[in-house]
């Protein structure tokens, strides 16, 4: 997978404690920063699944594809949460159609 580079000005705050977290983490800036942006970008997708399963603009399967994560794992998610299963006969057809275009 190639890589792209990606810069950004950051307050004094914060990058005291990317600092701190680099040397909690033992390794160098770029790695913490990577790390700590993965874990942001999976996070986000993760709230915004839900939150749009919640709102019912998405299915199920949609949301977890969205949080990049399986179904199962999302259900898991949607229970942590207390969030209700919103799951109805057009959601079993996307699914299905989810899984046909994946084969």
């Amino acid at each position: 997978m190639s890589q792209k580079h990606v810069t950004t000005r950051v307050s004094e705050d914060l990058y005291e404690k990317i600092e701190r977290i680099q040397q909690e983490e033992q390794t160098d800036r770029s790695t913490a920063v990577k790390r700590l942006l993965e874990r942001g970008v999976g996070d986000w997708q993760i709230e915004t699944a839900v939150r749009r399963y919640r709102e019912g603009t998405i299915s199920l399967g949609r949301a977890a594809e969205l949080a990049d994560v399986s179904v199962w794992r999302f259900l898991d998610t949607l229970d942590e949460r207390g969030v209700e299963m919103n799951y109805d006969e057009s959601d079993l057809e996307a699914d299905i159609a989810a899984v046909r275009e994946n084969e």
